[in-house]
């Protein structure tokens, strides 16, 4: 009886040590979905800052036609080839300012190294039908590594 009892003791102490094993798995790919998704939304955010920047410098060129555009009398408006001059001045103008913008992006938030991630522990089965733990690490395009469990 006693016998009996130890073994399952020992059956319950290894499921135990089971699941604590996979509820570590569980946390380290939770923490790497996160990190997957704030890289994700920062790129996001540098997008949506790119895009200001530009809206920005279109509407400040812009108001060189909307001094144009009022109802005041000047010689400008008779000569037929000023209208293109000054559409050409306001994209010219907009985009260099865009650009100078963006440079001032890339020089002051460039993007730091994605923090280093440790290796996924994956669970494979042997045929003998023993658990073992194996470390795989996959770099991808971004430098950040995914982990899925699975068992073979």
């Amino acid at each position: 009886m006693e016998l009996l009892l130890e073994n399952y003791y020992r059956q319950a102490e290894d499921l135990a040590n089971e699941a604590r094993e996979l509820r570590v798995l569980i946390d380290d790919s939770e923490s790497i979905i996160f990190i997957n998704l704030d890289s994700h939304r920062n790129v996001m955010m540098r997008l949506n800052l790119q895009l200001t920047m530009g809206t920005f410098s279109l509407s400040l060129f812009g108001l060189i036609g909307v001094a144009f555009g009022m109802n005041l009398e000047s010689s400008l408006e008779e000569d037929p080839r000023i209208f293109w001059l000054v559409t050409g001045i306001m994209f010219l103008g907009s985009g260099l300012i865009w650009r100078r913008l963006l440079s001032f992006l890339g020089r002051h938030l460039e993007p730091s190294l994605p923090p280093h991630v440790p290796a996924v522990l994956k669970k494979t089965q042997p045929a003998a039908g023993r658990m073992e733990i194996k470390s795989d690490l996959k770099a991808e395009t971004f430098g950040l590594s995914r982990s899925t469990l699975t068992n073979h």
